[in-house]
């Protein structure tokens, strides 16, 4: 006979990302990452960077920054949304001697409002404001108006007998004889009454809806957070459809890189859409996920074998035009990998991890004597000669 047990039920969370105090302006903060390659052994002249960023234009700073600093245009390892192609180990590792790898999901910021998700792109006449990263923001869409609809269709109330009740529309409860096969979906195990059997059975039934009674755990719940009953009112849940109360189910079809970013997200999509700034959640959700792929990549493969290599990823931040200033970009760290060629200290052997790394960022001076003269290299350039090209 086959032993059998229970295997419970284990839950996958992102870890903190921390933005306060820990922003970068890339005018600093790739100085700083070129030194701290330096300190790390990496030799002047032979360091090929890469970046992983999004291919919205208003990624050119970082790019301009990292080539004026590293000495070399950075090879480009990116997809849109701040996606890395792991593919591409073996063709960047073939470029240099050591290997800096810099990627990130970007998000907009207005430090006037302190608002997240938008930009004003000036090639836009009229409005050009506009949603910072367009794939993030695609890919999540759908989502968030799914979650819209259940928090305005979803009522709580109070009847004439004091009970509280919750109604919601059928297409949103996952029936044991008819379960939704894609969209969002209620988990009303951790919302309403269930019976000695553990089943959950409405207490009233309309044409498109379900009532069932509130179970006294989620009702404690709401008591204690403030929230004031209304006999015989319904209201919409509103704000207190929180991410544990709801999930997505979704059939993914294709198998290609292009949904990618949605199957990294779909997971944490909940937590997602009922953030205040849906987009810097995402945002920052993807970096995380993106980093573990990219290490797990780097350490079953070979291509950067016997190799330097820094692999850091973070958040980009953007601000547009203000004031007569220029766009400019903020780099958030979140962690790092690092690997040596003449072996990696211990100190290196898991990741260094955003509050680390940010300090090790911050030892490093803003100053780089290496950095080299965009401006004089491209008047050189006007002035080599003329070569003559030709197929003979």
């Amino acid at each position: 006979m086959l032993n059998k047990y229970w295997e419970p039920f284990i839950v996958k969370e992102v870890a903190p990302f921390k933005i306060d105090g820990l922003a970068i302006p890339y005018p600093e903060f790739v100085p700083r990452l070129y030194n701290f390659c330096k300190k790390l052994g990496f030799k002047q002249d032979y360091i090929i960077p890469s970046r992983a960023f999004c291919s919205d234009e208003n990624q050119g700073l970082p790019i301009i920054l990292l080539t004026k600093h590293f000495g070399s245009f950075p090879f480009n390892h990116g997809r849109v949304g701040g996606m890395l192609a792991v593919n591409r180990h073996g063709p960047h590792s073939h470029h240099g001697d050591d290997l800096v790898i810099v990627q990130a999901s970007h998000v907009g910021y207005d430090p006037d409002t302190g608002e997240y998700g938008t930009y004003h792109r000036p090639q836009l006449s009229g409005n050009n404001t506009c949603v910072s990263c367009g794939k993030l923001t695609h890919v999540i869409a759908p989502y968030l108006e799914r979650y819209k609809f259940a928090r305005d269709r979803t009522f709580l109330w109070q009847d004439e007998n004091g009970r509280c009740l919750l109604t919601t529309k059928n297409s949103l409860i996952d029936f044991g004889s008819h379960p939704v096969e894609q969209g969002l979906v209620l988990k009303l195990s951790n919302m309403v009454q269930q019976d000695n059997q553990g089943i959950i059975r409405p207490v009233k039934a309309a044409s498109t809806t379900q009532t069932y009674e509130i179970s006294e755990t989620f009702k404690n719940r709401l008591d204690s957070a403030g929230y004031q009953w209304k006999q015989g009112q319904e209201k919409s849940i509103g704000k207190w459809l929180t991410a544990d109360l709801f999930y997505f189910k979704v059939n993914f079809h294709e198998t290609d890189d292009s949904i990618l970013l949605e199957k990294n997200l779909i997971e944490f999509m909940p937590d997602i859409v009922s953030a205040k700034y849906p987009s810097l959640r995402a945002a920052k959700t993807n970096v995380q996920l993106e980093f573990s792929r990219v290490v797990k990549s780097i350490r079953r493969g070979a291509e950067y074998k016997d190799r330097n290599l820094l692999y850091i990823a973070g958040l980009n931040i953007d601000i547009s035009e203000r004031g007569g200033f220029p766009p400019t970009n903020y780099f958030v760290p979140w962690a790092a990998h690092v690997q040596l060629a003449e072996g990696t200290p211990a100190e290196y052997t898991h990741p260094i991890e955003q509050e680390d790394l940010f300090t090790k960022l911050m030892e490093q001076s803003p100053e780089n004597p290496d950095q080299i003269d965009l401006k004089e290299n491209i008047q050189r350039m006007l002035k080599a000669p003329r070569f003559d090209i030709r197929v003979t």
